[in-house]
């Protein structure tokens, strides 16, 4: 783990907001400003990429010097209600059709995108067991278009306010292990410290039980303010992924109060020091 591996969120220009976790802006501004700050990357919320032009921001983002390092979905339900365990049979296809459009941005700019809150709740369909029948077909599906771009799916576990099924580490590694019996191996996952936070009775428990899939890490505390704003034990997290090798990409993703320029300021204070030392 290294201190040229830090990146921010930011959104992609189709985002129209709201999204609280990310600098919503024009990346013109988001981009010299998280420069000046010593960030190395940028991860992207994406709502809609075939309403944007793809290589002119893959570009933009590249003479910056700054790295693309995932894309989040989280807008695709915020902004326009649409979920894998959508309530109606339409709202679902939309969904995995947005989604595929989403992993054909992923295959252009060689990158992986994940499913968080977009999975929906398996509450929103007619049963649970329906639900979950439903997500494990269709992240089936998802996966085999994300390996004909030679992608990865990235699952984040997330808790009981975003949704009711995949909130920890041990039953996000189950499921994907079973998966994996079916014949799907490009299923990873990421972890996000203000989720796990919520739902795992030992963060550092639940880093070990992940290692094996674990490609990326989001950071926001406690309250889901800034790193250092809360009471989350930092320095053993870093510590636990220092001694687990982790040496992938640690993401800003937070609410961004007061504001982003200074949320990321002191994001960006508070972890380079855990990080460098």
């Amino acid at each position: 783990m290294t201190p040229d591996k830090i990146a921010y969120m930011s959104v992609t220009p189709d985002v129209n907001g709201p999204m609280p976790l990310s600098w919503v802006a024009d990346l013109d501004t988001v981009i010299p400003a998280i420069k000046a700050l010593g960030y190395q990357g940028i991860e992207l919320q994406t709502r809609k990429p075939t309403e944007f032009d793809w290589k002119a921001t893959r570009k933009k983002i590249d003479d910056s010097g700054l790295a693309i390092v995932g894309i989040s979905t989280g807008p695709i339900g915020i902004e326009d209600g649409l979920y894998i365990c959508h309530k109606d049979a339409d709202g679902r296809r939309q969904a995995i059709e947005r989604y595929k459009t989403v992993l054909d941005l992923a295959g252009e700019w060689g990158v992986d995108s994940s499913i968080g809150g977009f999975r929906g709740r398996a509450s929103m369909m007619e049963s649970r067991a329906a639900a979950l029948d439903h997500f494990r077909q269709t992240v089936g599906e998802l996966a085999r278009y994300a390996k004909s771009k030679g992608r990865r799916i990235v699952l984040e576990p997330q808790n009981r306010i975003n949704t009711d099924f995949l909130m920890t580490m041990t039953e996000t590694v189950e499921f994907i292990r079973s998966m994996e019996q079916d014949g799907v191996d490009n299923l990873v996952l990421e972890a996000d410290m203000f989720h796990q936070a919520l739902e795992e009775k030992s963060i550092v428990a639940a880093l070990i039980t992940a290692r094996p899939y674990l490609v990326h890490v989001q950071l926001g505390d406690s309250n889901r303010l800034a790193p250092g704003q809360g009471f989350l034990p930092w320095r053993d997290i870093v510590e636990t992924l220092r001694a687990l090798e982790y040496d992938a990409w640690l993401s800003m993703e937070f609410t961004q109060k007061p504001d982003s320029p200074t949320c990321a300021r002191q994001a960006m204070e508070f972890i380079r020091p855990l990080v460098t030392w």
